[in-house]
């Protein structure tokens, strides 16, 4: 048979197409021949994809299609509530969820809570375990496309450790049972082991150090990792893991690189262009006309998280509690509508605010969670100064002038304030998961409502449930593998 050299958008194609369930990564390599000049490698980066967190199937002769988002985390917040009517337009995973339930998944489910984050890591495989031996290409060429591949993996292992592994704690992370660490494109493979919760937070800062200094300085697209991503990473591993000290320095650090991203970085003053991303007469559709999130001057490094799953459906809405922490003049506060954005004309009927637009966010690096969590570490390092200036640097932006001066005058007053803080900025779009696993064992600063209201009943978080149960289908496929509580 003649070999046929395949363009680079076709390779991309090609390596991003999942065949079917076959191992634990539930991809099958095809054409791995073929990849062998730099372009191919560089090309890699650049599947459409690999922007948004999203499990992606591709059948041969047919186009690629959804099989779902990791997006369980937005049912499991404890921001939001729901009613039975809308919450049963939800797969039963996303039910289960909801209701903090030890099983999400059953049998047949084919979880997008593990095979996004997987799927994704085995192209980041590929180019690390290759892109060395590339026959063009200069050194240095190579070596950033090696740091780009190893930070991106170590990413994936950070968010996958925060689904299915225990938040983590210093006293007992070296036996909390982890996640597999899969540094090797083997699609093949078979009967992976789980690292300790330790080993795979080492695993993780150990790929971070060593990609970031090959990382590019100068980032000129949001959707490939540069340096100040690279930092904001690290920062993050260490803010998700508790130590703060170390968070503040590398988050100091991608700050002070931000000058690098060539693309630009800033805030937007929600103050001066929200009027211009509400439709005139159908405020309920909220801030629909926000800038897509490839475009967003925020957003540092993209992993676009879809609402529409939920949104589109009516299914979860903002404890009252949670709403009521946005003033009348938060400009924040009209990305929510008690009204459907399927309806035409406003209507009565849904029994809260639900974030209605913009139907995704970045879930990756961004501006405003840069400046929370520098002014977290630096609260918590008692800088009350320090910390009360980079939070009024959000919130000028986020409200009249007026309203954004911080009035704390001590440690717990301006932890308060910051907590409170991610609250609104972060709310409804499921990342608050991260901040209630990382809080939970906070004897001071604990600020998570374990509770869910469905209809009558009430729902309580308990802490094995912080963790996912490993999907069935893995477990089958990997035998001897110890599920989680």
């Amino acid at each position: 048979m003649k070999r046929i050299l395949l363009s680079a958008v076709m390779l991309i194609s090609l390596m991003t197409g999942f065949q079917g369930c076959k191992k634990f990564l539930d991809v099958e390599p095809k054409g791995l021949d073929l990849i062998k000049r730099i372009d191919h490698y560089n090309g890699l980066f650049n599947n459409t994809n690999l922007y948004s967190l999203i499990n992606v199937r591709s059948v041969p002769g047919s186009l690629p299609f959804i099989i779902g988002y990791p997006g369980a985390p937005l049912l499991m917040s404890d921001d939001v509530f729901s009613s039975a009517a809308y919450l049963s337009t939800q797969p039963l995973s996303y039910q289960n969820a909801y209701q903090w339930k030890d099983d999400l998944f059953q049998e047949e489910d084919e979880s997008s809570e593990w095979g996004t984050f997987y799927s994704q890591n085995y192209i980041y495989n590929v180019i690390a375990n290759g892109v060395m031996d590339a026959t063009d290409g200069t050194l240095q060429q190579k070596k950033e496309l090696l740091a780009e591949a190893r930070a991106n993996r170590a990413y994936m292992h950070l968010f996958q450790v925060n689904y299915f592994a225990k938040p983590y704690n210093a006293s007992t992370a070296s036996t909390d049972l982890g996640i597999p660490i899969v540094a090797v494109a083997d699609a093949g493979g078979s009967n992976f082991k789980r690292a300790t919760v330790k080993e795979v937070y080492d695993f993780i800062i150990n790929e971070l150090k060593a990609s970031i200094p090959d990382l590019p300085v100068r980032t000129v697209n949001r959707a490939r990792l540069g340096q100040t991503a690279g930092y904001y990473l690290l920062g993050q591993t260490y803010f998700w893991m508790g130590d703060y000290a170390n968070a503040l320095v590398q988050l100091n650090l991608s700050l002070a690189s931000m000058p690098n991203h060539t693309v630009g970085v800033s805030l937007y003053n929600y103050n001066t262009v929200m009027p211009s991303w509400i439709t005139t007469g159908q405020a309920w559709l909220g801030a629909n006309r926000y800038p897509a999130q490839t475009l967003s001057n925020e957003n540092i490094y993209l992993k676009i998280m879809s609402l529409n799953f939920a949104t589109a459906r009516n299914t979860v809405y903002l404890k009252p509690n949670v709403f009521a922490l946005f003033s009348t003049n938060d400009q924040r506060r009209r990305f929510y509508f008690n009204n459907s954005t399927t309806n035409a004309v406003p209507a009565p009927g849904l029994p809260g605010q639900q974030r209605n637009g913009p139907i995704s966010v970045n879930w990756g690096p961004n501006l405003a969670d840069l400046y929370l969590m520098i002014a977290e570490c630096k609260a918590r390092a008692n800088d009350i100064v320090g910390a009360k200036a980079d939070l009024e640097i959000l919130r000028r932006t986020r409200m009249p002038l007026a309203e954004a001066t911080v009035a704390a005058t001590t440690q717990d007053a301006i932890m308060k304030a910051i907590l409170d803080e991610r609250k609104r900025e972060f709310a409804g779009t499921g990342f608050r998961w991260f901040d209630m696993r990382r809080l939970w064992n906070d004897t001071k600063y604990n600020n998570v409502d374990a509770t869910h209201p469905l209809d009558g009943a009430t729902y309580t978080l308990k802490a094995d449930r912080l963790v996912m149960r490993i999907p069935p289908a893995i477990l089958r496929l990997n035998p001897g593998m110890p599920d989680n509580q």
